[in-house]
Protein backbone atom coordinates (compact mmCIF):
# COMPACT_ATOMS: atom_id res chain seq x y z
CA UNK A 1 0.00 0.00 0.00
CA UNK A 2 1.68 3.37 -0.84
CA UNK A 3 -0.39 5.56 1.28
CA UNK A 4 0.49 3.32 4.20
CA UNK A 5 2.73 4.71 7.04
CA UNK A 6 4.16 2.17 9.35
CA UNK A 7 6.30 4.59 11.86
CA UNK A 8 2.78 6.53 12.96
CA UNK A 9 1.07 3.40 13.61
CA UNK A 10 4.16 1.94 15.35
CA UNK A 11 4.03 5.24 17.33
CA UNK A 12 0.38 4.61 18.18
CA UNK A 13 0.79 1.42 19.50
CA UNK A 14 3.66 2.16 21.08
CA UNK A 15 1.30 4.95 22.94
CA UNK A 16 -1.60 2.63 23.19
CA UNK A 17 0.87 0.13 25.00
CA UNK A 18 2.22 2.59 27.80
CA UNK A 19 -0.70 3.82 28.76
CA UNK A 20 -1.93 -0.17 29.14
CA UNK A 21 1.01 -0.67 30.82
CA UNK A 22 0.77 2.64 33.07
CA UNK A 23 -2.62 1.56 34.21
CA UNK A 24 -1.72 -1.72 34.62
CA UNK A 25 0.70 -0.84 37.27
CA UNK A 26 -1.57 1.80 38.75
CA UNK A 27 -3.94 -1.12 39.45
CA UNK A 28 -2.16 -3.15 40.91
CA UNK A 29 -0.56 -0.73 42.88
CA UNK A 30 -4.09 0.06 44.41
CA UNK A 31 -4.52 -3.56 45.10
CA UNK A 32 -1.34 -4.10 47.22
CA UNK A 33 -2.25 -0.80 49.32
CA UNK A 34 -5.70 -2.05 49.76
CA UNK A 35 -4.92 -5.48 50.55
CA UNK A 36 -2.66 -4.16 52.99
CA UNK A 37 -5.41 -1.76 54.28
CA UNK A 38 -7.99 -4.59 54.73
CA UNK A 39 -5.06 -6.94 56.33
CA UNK A 40 -4.13 -4.13 58.99
CA UNK A 41 -7.95 -3.50 59.72
CA UNK A 42 -8.56 -7.13 60.26
CA UNK A 43 -5.64 -8.85 60.68
CA UNK A 44 -5.40 -7.39 65.09
CA UNK A 45 -8.96 -8.54 65.80
CA UNK A 46 -8.05 -12.29 64.51
CA UNK A 47 -5.99 -13.05 67.67
CA UNK A 48 -8.26 -11.26 70.22
CA UNK A 49 -11.29 -13.74 69.02
CA UNK A 50 -9.25 -16.70 68.39
CA UNK A 51 -8.47 -19.97 71.46
CA UNK A 52 -5.41 -21.51 71.17
CA UNK A 53 -4.77 -24.56 72.82
CA UNK A 54 -1.44 -24.94 74.68
CA UNK A 55 0.19 -27.42 72.40
CA UNK A 56 -0.27 -25.20 69.57
CA UNK A 57 -2.79 -23.13 67.02
CA UNK A 58 -4.72 -25.97 65.67
CA UNK A 59 -7.81 -26.74 67.69
CA UNK A 60 -9.26 -30.36 67.51
CA UNK A 61 -13.14 -30.53 68.32
CA UNK A 62 -14.35 -32.54 71.13
CA UNK A 63 -16.00 -34.86 69.10
CA UNK A 64 -16.59 -35.44 65.62
CA UNK A 65 -19.04 -33.61 63.69
CA UNK A 66 -22.77 -35.59 63.66
CA UNK A 67 -24.22 -37.45 60.20
CA UNK A 68 -26.09 -35.22 58.67
CA UNK A 69 -30.26 -36.13 58.26
CA UNK A 70 -32.23 -37.14 54.55
CA UNK A 71 -30.97 -39.42 51.75
CA UNK A 72 -27.23 -40.05 51.28
CA UNK A 73 -27.77 -40.14 47.66
CA UNK A 74 -28.23 -36.66 45.64
CA UNK A 75 -28.89 -36.86 42.03
CA UNK A 76 -27.80 -33.70 40.05
CA UNK A 77 -30.15 -33.39 36.89
CA UNK A 78 -30.76 -36.87 35.94
CA UNK A 79 -34.03 -38.14 36.55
Amino acid sequence: MPGYDTRSTVARRDDGVRAVTRYTWRAGIAGLIFSAVIGFAFGNHANATAKHSERGTILVPSQPPAPATGSGQVTSGAS
